[in-house]
């Protein structure tokens, strides 16, 4: 146990120095700002491509040449009934209802200091991102948890 005490701090620091190393990372907004964007996405989501899970919701800008890539068994926002279904928090995946929207809106920033988009997540949840290339970056996402006795 002692063990997994020492390993959980390490990992966390770890996962936090993918997220903020060459450029690329995951900038926090003010609420206000955070509410006003929410309130921009929520009215122009179909000009992103938005990949959700259970604990994520990424909303990646259709009209730049930038990507974000997600891990596989994300879902898509094709629909007004899907993104309906997201905001008013009843979009059943096979592990749960999306508990997401809500949450604070933060940035996503890669190379060169470029945005990316934005990423939503649940409480608890450690989100990294990586650079592929020029025009690419990876989004990570892994529950963040301590364990303390």
């Amino acid at each position: 146990m002692t063990y997994i005490k020492c390993i959980s701090p390490m990992l966390i620091l770890f996962l936090l120095a993918m997220g903020c190393s060459r450029n690329n990372s995951i900038k926090d907004l003010s609420e206000s700002e955070s509410k006003a964007i929410q309130q921009e996405l929520n009215d122009s989501w179909p000009n992103y491509n938005i990949r959700y899970n259970q604990a994520v919701i990424v909303f990646d800008p259709k009209n730049d040449n930038k990507k974000i890539l997600v891990p596989n068994g994300w879902y898509p926002v094709e629909d007004q009934e899907t993104w309906t279904q997201i905001v008013n928090g009843f979009k059943i995946i096979p592990f749960g209802v999306n508990q997401v929207w809500g949450e604070p809106i933060r940035e996503i920033w890669g190379h060169d200091n470029q945005f990316y988009g934005y990423v939503s997540h649940s409480q608890g949840m450690l989100v990294a991102v990586k650079i592929v290339d020029e025009d690419t970056v990876q989004l990570t996402a892994h529950v963040g948890t301590l364990i303390a006795r």
